[in-house]
């Protein structure tokens, strides 16, 4: 793991923040930022489906949000892709997240030289959102760093 950009935009759009981590993978060619993060919120595979409907199977039970895989408008900050919801886009990050009844989520995904820095903050809006977290955590973490790879 390593450490949020010291010039990230994220905590603009969230506060009170009870957990993040950041991840990085180096990337081998130069590429846009949105570029980037399309093909890193496309990624696919069978664990990541696989898992991604089990926690939507299970959250629907409590009536949180599950992933919806469309895109609404164009990319643009106010704009949803699938889950996420975009709040800014500038050349060297772009940040979305998710506002819920159990907690709110902000994905700051940042690009500096040949390298990806993605971090993940939360707030838990109540005891359900804590008790969620730590069950989903070391998926998340898995997910974050398969993902990640995808993008080399």
């Amino acid at each position: 793991m390593t450490n949020l950009p010291q010039d990230t935009k994220v905590f603009n759009f969230i506060e009170n923040i009870d957990y993040t981590d950041t991840f990085s993978t180096e990337l081998r060619q130069d590429s846009d930022i949105k570029d980037l993060y399309l093909r890193f919120v496309n990624t696919k595979s069978k664990t990541i489906d696989f898992l991604m409907s089990l926690r939507n199977k299970i959250m629907s039970i409590f009536g949180a949000k599950t992933v919806i895989n469309e895109t609404k408008g164009d990319f643009a900050v106010g704009n949803s892709l699938g889950l996420f919801k975009i709040y800014y886009i500038d050349e060297k990050e772009i940040i979305s997240g998710l506002k819920d009844s159990h907690l709110d989520f902000c994905i700051s995904f940042y690009k500096i030289d040949n390298k990806v820095l993605l971090s993940t903050l939360v707030k838990y809006n109540n005891t359900f959102g804590r008790v969620y977290m730590n069950i989903i955590k070391p998926f998340h973490k898995l997910i974050v760093k398969n993902m990640l790879k995808n993008l080399k």
